[in-house]
């Protein structure tokens, strides 16, 4: 682009006018990279040299301003092209009704498309797949299918995109069969699947762990003709290391090759992650061994993403393998390697290996920074070693280190686990007074503590002092004090703080409701857990297995059997379990 901007630049040096072709393609080109200031410097001078803009001037900076996110420049744009003469035109309403999608606001969107319609701007098949795209990703299946039987009574015919994007949404949403079906309707409609919709479908086999109809989809794509990409081979060497056909990744491997495609560490470590995120960590090794046997040197990313799985199974001594295995071969851990293997140790329990690990780097090149501290802190509390905690706190203030707001959660949870609320209280004090950036977590975690010590009324001021922070209750915090006034008695009020929440915007989880189900069963207010049973159903979440015990053993009392019907009808159940 600095390039073409130069000869753009030497035109005007040599006396050579622009045309506005030439500016909209300049001023196109700096939007795309991220240079839309210096494409408004452009517009500037086009119009001082009495060059008119056109609609796809003020589209190229509305495109510009929409992908940096800048929403009051893209109103701007609107209203100076509105000034000039110029009305907003499809491909106009199409980019901001792809911002408005990829900000995930599908329900101000669908409001702009039916405005489209009432401006009689005809929205085209872009239109639509924007749209589409945006209910897609959203989840919003619903939504998805309405929007398609208006485009079918619009005569508004799928194109490619179309079609990709709903297989996407059927197979992102495990739907393999309603995606194979769109699959075969593709070519049933004059539309051959491309190297997206394989992708997409190989991907979602591999997943499911139906590899071999996902080798079978890939042979068809190569008889047919269409390239595989790296996106297809990555799914499918992942599929292949999940049922153990490490013959057959083999093979792959000699087809990318064959293809032009060389994998490299970033592709073998990618795949090793989502492995090891998957609990497959034996997988993830026997795939770091293919990748040293096809020739591809391993890097600290590859070691630490498998030290990762290893620690994320409890496997430790096969972690600390791996920190000698990667000095023979003449690399040098990094921080981010240590940090990993201190949380695993930490997380197994073991805390003095990690108090251990903490102190040879300590002596090592490799320096601990805040983030290392902060997980020996996490690790010492959560091992019950409290002094010992209190003391490497201790230890770092005197140091002179930066702590983070990390720090300071650690410390403030470890006091209030351990009755020290005072003390934390004198802690939390100091970081108002200090100025402190404060999180919603901190004020969680002071709530908690102050609760828990029965200290209600120094809760509700801590609660109270949310917004005076400038800051925003979030399910966590309602969820405390919600559970707080069933405790006590206060049914109303709790019932009151449910709705202000729901209010605010801010949606109940599943462990909330869950929670506040057993807190009510507990107190026999069944009418209440009918209540919130209902709201479990709405939101489709599950009861948890502990609710469920708790639920069949109050029924199981003769007491409450009369009180059945103002339960969901579903869960009348219990009964017959009592039976």
């Amino acid at each position: 682009m600095d390039r073409a901007y130069n000869l753009f630049c030497e035109m005007d040096d040599r006396g050579i006018l622009p045309t506005v072709v030439t500016y909209n393609t300049v001023i196109d080109g700096l939007c795309k990279a991220q240079a839309v200031d210096r494409a408004e410097g452009v517009l500037q001078q086009m119009i001082h040299k009495g060059v008119k803009p056109d609609i796809q001037t003020y589209n190229c900076l509305i495109h510009g301003y929409c992908s940096s996110g800048q929403e009051k420049e893209v109103v701007r744009v609107l209203k100076e092209m509105s000034a000039h003469g110029h009305q907003s035109d499809v491909v106009t309403c199409n980019l901001l009704l792809d911002y408005l999608c990829k900000s995930g606001r599908c329900t101000e969107a669908r409001k702009f498309f039916d405005s489209m319609i009432d401006k009689e701007t005809k929205p085209n098949v872009s239109t639509y797949n924007t749209l589409l795209n945006g209910y897609a990703t959203k989840g919003s299946l619903s939504d998805m299918h309405g929007l398609l039987d208006l485009m079918a009574a619009n005569d508004i015919s799928p194109n490619h995109c179309t079609f990709n994007i709903v297989l996407w949404a059927y197979a992102n949403g495990g739907m393999i069969d309603e995606a194979m079906h769109i699959f075969v309707q593709m070519r049933q409609r004059g539309s051959s699947p491309d190297a997206v919709s394989y992708g997409t479908l190989i991907d979602a086999l591999c997943k499911l762990g139906r590899v071999d109809e996902a080798m079978l989809k890939f042979n068809q794509m190569i008889y047919e003709g269409v390239t595989p990409g790296i996106v297809v081979f990555t799914s499918l060497v992942y599929g292949l290391c999940t049922v153990d056909k490490w013959e057959k990744a083999e093979e792959l491997f000699s087809e990318m090759l064959n293809q032009g495609i060389h994998p490299n560490a970033t592709f073998f470590t990618t795949l090793m992650r989502n492995l090891c995120n998957g609990g497959h960590v034996t997988e993830a090794q026997s795939l770091f061994d293919l990748m040293v046997r096809v020739g591809v040197r391993p890097n600290v990313i590859s070691y630490t993403t498998l030290l990762d799985g290893y620690c994320l199974a409890g496997r430790m001594k096969e972690a600390m393998k791996l920190l000698d295995d990667m000095v023979r071969v003449g690399l040098k851990p990094n921080a981010f390697f240590y940090n990993t293997l201190l949380h695993g140790y930490c997380r197994a329990g073991r805390i003095d290996d990690a108090v251990r690990l903490f102190r040879e780097m300590l002596s090592s090149e490799v320096r601990p920074g805040i983030v290392t501290y902060n997980i020996v802190l996490q690790g010492l509390f959560q091992s019950g070693m409290f002094s010992e905690a209190k003391e490497f706190y201790l230890n770092m203030v005197k140091s002179g280190m930066q702590l983070n707001l990390r720090t300071y959660n650690i410390i403030l949870n470890g006091l209030g686990k351990n009755r020290c609320v005072d003390e934390a209280l004198k802690i939390f004090q100091s970081l108002c007074s200090k100025g402190f950036q404060l999180h919603i977590i901190t004020f969680n975690i002071m709530i908690d503590a102050l609760l828990k010590s029965e200290r209600k009324e120094d809760a509700m001021d801590m609660f109270t002092a949310v917004s005076a922070h400038g800051l925003v209750p979030d399910v966590v915090t309602y969820d405390l004090m919600i559970q707080n006034l069933i405790k006590e008695g206060l049914l109303q009020e709790s019932d009151n703080l449910f709705l202000a929440m729901e209010k605010s915007g801010c949606t109940p989880d599943s462990c909330m409701l869950n929670a506040l189900v057993r807190r009510l069963l507990n107190r026999g207010d069944i009418i209440r857990v009918g209540a919130y049973l209902s709201k479990i159903d709405e939101m489709n979440f599950s009861l948890e297995a502990s609710t469920t015990s708790l639920l069949i053993s109050v029924f199981s009392s003769e007491e409450y059997h009369h009180q059945m019907m103002s339960l969901p009808k579903k869960y009348h159940f219990v009964m017959d379990v009592n039976k």
